[in-house]
């Protein structure tokens, strides 16, 4: 071999990490270049023609609704069309940024949650999620943006790790102000809060203050106060349906177009989902729970996650996502069950597949017996490892 072939090789050795990003954040981009012209029914009756309505008001125009996203998406959405872009791909390229701040986010998180193999386990992490193949449809085909909510949870999550606790609820407040699917991780914030006692209720008032803060340009503009809080209200009662493509409990007993007891049964999830939430926090504070456990802590986000999906009503397909991701980061930060991420993913993706292309790979109710399963699964697995402590090996 040649001193130059030596050297090219030496090179490669030790930069292959970086390589390997590079080649996978490319294969991720050329992978996303085959959706940029779909047109998903969201974008047609909705996205697209809040485009032209915020075009059309300019600045002033952000004074008052349009849509029902919230206010700083709004504002976002306003400053893309002063960009020589259309809406179609000026939606997408913004989610599709985001897609790569939530696949780096994720890769932190498990670079400090693994004690061994870190930037290979980071690296790989980076690979699954930029290329997952529901975040790729999500963004580049759906138009859709819940990579930016989620990667600010993952920021959140790995802050409070750091015990930079300010700066942690800093990060849930700017994901709450982008969607209200943030509530998702609150039951977590909660279990810690009461269980390590290293964060204050104190903080939990960070939450609507960044949401508020990050409203503040359209409230300078004229914008009432009182529609940073409407906006969600409005949001919960959307389409007055309990089953919204979402294979959980209530795929087995309503169909999609059901508005049957819909108030009824509304209370009913909320009250439900309180009560189990409510009894795995008694079981934390009884057994006094070790949150700051990597592991424990993991386990606590995936379970308090997989049950708002599964118990609150009016869950749409893409209200998963966060529980896919951090299902990922799991399985490669502990090197075990990997089946559920794959599993969980492909249950995502049928709600995917239903909803974009009106093909139906299997029945949702068929595919809500599969993912309670999974449910009660990850269950016995929470409270085993985390509540009882009987972990069957340790974290690697």
């Amino acid at each position: 071999m040649t001193r130059a072939e030596r050297k090219f090789f030496d090179f490669i050795q030790k930069n292959i990490i970086i390589i390997f990003l590079g080649a996978v954040t490319v294969c991720g981009i050329l992978l996303r270049a085959f959706g940029l012209d779909f047109q998903s029914d969201d974008f047609n009756s909705f996205l697209n023609p809040w485009w032209s309505q915020i075009q059309y008001g300019g600045i002033n125009g952000l004074a008052k609704q349009i849509g029902n996203y919230n206010i700083p998406y709004q504002i976002i959405t306003y400053i893309l069309t002063l960009l020589p872009f259309g809406a179609l791909h000026s939606y997408k390229l913004l989610s599709i940024i985001f897609d790569f701040v939530l696949a780096v986010s994720a890769a932190m998180l498990v670079y400090s949650f693994a004690q061994k193999h870190a930037k290979i386990k980071a690296a790989v992490t980076y690979a699954l999620t930029f290329c997952s193949i529901t975040v790729i449809l999500n963004s580049s085909f759906w138009a859709q943006c819940d990579s930016i909510y989620v990667a600010f949870i993952l920021l959140s999550i790995y802050f409070l790790k750091q015990e930079k606790n300010i700066t942690s609820f800093i990060f849930v407040g700017i994901a709450f102000a982008f969607k209200l699917q943030t509530v998702f991780i609150l039951p977590f914030y909660i279990f810690y809060y009461v269980s390590t006692r290293k964060i204050s209720i104190l903080h939990f008032l960070i939450i609507p203050v960044t949401d508020f803060v990050m409203c503040l340009p359209a409230i300078f503009l004229g914008r009432p106060v009182k529609d940073i809080i409407e906006i969600y209200l409005v949001q919960t009662d959307y389409g007055k349906l309990i089953q919204m493509n979402c294979p959980n409990f209530y795929a087995l007993i309503c169909n999609g177009n059901d508005t049957t007891y819909y108030y009824l049964l509304k209370s009913f999830s909320i009250i439900l989902t309180l009560v189990v939430l409510g009894s795995a926090l008694c079981l934390v504070i009884y057994k006094k729970v070790d949150m700051t456990d990597k592991e424990n802590i993991l386990l606590t986000v995936i379970w308090t996650v997989f049950t708002c999906i599964m118990f609150l009503s009016s869950m749409h397909e893409r209200y998963a996502y966060l529980l896919d991701i951090v299902l990922l980061i799991y399985s490669v930060v502990t090197m075990k069950r990997f089946w559920l991420p794959i599993a969980c993913t492909l249950i995502s993706l049928r709600g995917y597949c239903y909803y974009l292309f009106a093909y139906e790979v299997i029945d949702i109710k068929l595919t809500s017996v599969i993912y309670m399963i999974i449910y009660v699964y990850v269950t016995i697995v929470f409270v085993k490892e985390v509540i009882l402590n009987k972990s069957p090996q340790p974290l690697k």
